[in-house]
């Protein structure tokens, strides 16, 4: 059995990629969800002799992760502060989806995720964590003056078919996520034109977390470590995270 500085050691050695989106006021989100907001001198050194910042968001700001709860009325088991903490420490699988150059409100296809599998080298095992790198994060820009152009990647996204969500669940994966805002329902100009069969059947009732909102996912190999820990949230339908992965 190895050691913690066995595994110390054994981390030393992988190069770090953090995939995760800088939290900030009014970043772009989820259309009808709260606005991030950060309240900069909440404290500060004039009043109150240090500096502390005060955060109000939605559990689903940023870079996060869905728990069943969100979309299944079932269980207490299905929140948040229920899921073992452990559950987002896994081996990933990248699919690069780049090439296809998908547009916002197409789906892709399973003949496309074998092909990318073929292409990388790597077949998908149970208990993956799955990325989808959609390329989507070029769209993503929360400093633009321009409304319009800072919500479009809130309001747009590639999404998956029902044969590559169902291909993905019968996997036994443990978690999925995008470098979009959605993951599995394709939007364009917030029309979703397909249902969300990966939140509502395939993966959230059976236990399949969703990650969405991350970024800067060409930046690392096709396969890894994902880490990230969700928040402890009583009750919560999901929660911030700071993903990175190691490889």
């Amino acid at each position: 059995m190895s050691s913690a500085s066995d595994v110390i050691s054994g981390l030393k050695k992988l190069k770090v990629y953090d995939i995760s989106l800088t939290l900030d006021t009014n970043m772009p989100n989820w259309p009808g969800h709260p606005s991030m907001g950060i309240i900069r001198d909440a404290r500060n050194f004039e009043q109150n002799g240090y500096f502390a910042q005060t955060l109000v968001m939605s559990e689903h700001t940023g870079s996060h992760v869905d728990a069943p709860a969100h979309a299944v009325r079932s269980t207490p088991d299905a929140t948040i502060d229920k899921i073992p903490c452990d559950v987002l420490i896994a081996p990933y699988k990248k699919y690069d989806l780049i090439p296809y150059d998908l547009k916002a409100g197409e789906a892709l296809d399973l003949e496309k995720i074998r092909a990318v599998e073929k292409r990388s080298g790597f077949s998908l095992e149970s208990g993956d964590v799955v990325l989808l790198q959609f390329g989507w994060d070029k769209y993503y820009h929360p400093e633009s003056k321009d409304m319009a152009e800072r919500l479009w990647w809130a309001t747009n996204s590639p999404g998956l078919t029902e044969e590559a969500c169902r291909y993905f669940a019968d996997k036994r994966i443990r978690a999925i996520g995008s470098d979009s805002l959605g993951c599995d329902a394709p939007y364009k100009d917030n029309v979703d034109l397909a249902p969300s069969v990966g939140h509502d059947k395939y993966f959230l009732p059976n236990n399949i977390l969703i990650i969405e909102s991350l970024g800067r996912l060409r930046d690392a190999p096709a396969t890894g470590l994902f880490l990230a820990i969700p928040l402890k949230i009583k009750g919560g339908s999901g929660s911030p995270i700071r993903p990175i992965l190691l490889a």
